[in-house]
């Protein structure tokens, strides 16, 4: 699969050339423990590339941060 420059999660574009946890503090009220705890809790590689997720990983993620509770965090 070949990387991708843009990924979409929660409704907003994020840029796939970046880390995961960096790219979703673009997410407006994802900060940086958040996306950290987003990547712990959905068992998603921190050092991946953004555009390197798979569709499976990206809906985890969007799942995880509707209902961060379902995935473990207060």
């Amino acid at each position: 699969m070949a990387t991708r420059f843009i990924i979409r999660i929660a409704n907003t574009d994020l840029n796939g050339e970046r880390k995961i946890p960096i790219a979703l503090t673009k997410i407006k009220g994802v900060s940086h423990m958040f996306a950290n705890a987003l990547c712990e809790a959905t068992g998603i590689d921190k050092s991946k590339k953004a555009g390197d997720l798979s569709d499976a990983e990206e809906k985890s993620l969007n799942e995880a941060i509707r209902n961060p509770k379902a995935v473990g965090i207060p």
